[in-house]
């Protein structure tokens, strides 16, 4: 003689229901806050063609950036012989200056070695 299969209740029912809507939205909610791949400067500078006009996260060490300026390099993070180009029209972040690893986002311009920066990061390197 086998066992009766146990029957869920409706109660059991609504719980799962409710543990599968949360976990859907989580990961909805994570999906959208991924920032997407971050390239080294190298990365880009040896693919331009594939990176032009796209918009890019971008890690590297800031270097001639002045108080009045708009404008940077963006050093690469091994190679400080390689860097692009950055211009940014809002507010820099607090704290931000020369010799500081940062994530530049915004759209790369092949043929004049620019980003045009919508966004920059400073957190700790091992962030990123």
């Amino acid at each position: 003689m086998g066992k009766k299969p146990r029957q869920i209740s409706e109660k059991q029912i609504k719980i799962i229901a409710v543990v599968i809507v949360v976990v859907i939205i989580l990961v909805v909610l994570l999906w959208g806050m991924t920032p997407g791949k971050i390239n080294d400067v190298s990365e880009i500078l040896k693919n331009t063609e594939k990176f032009d006009t796209k918009e890019l996260n971008v890690i590297g060490i800031v270097a001639g950036w002045k108080l009045s300026s708009k404008n940077f390099s963006l050093v690469d993070t091994k190679n400080n012989e390689l860097a692009i180009n950055i211009t940014h029209s809002k507010a820099f972040p607090e704290n931000f200056g020369n010799n500081q690893t940062v994530v530049v986002i915004g759209i790369f311009r092949s043929e004049l070695n620019l980003i045009e920066s919508q966004n920059i990061q400073i957190g700790c390197p091992s962030k990123y």
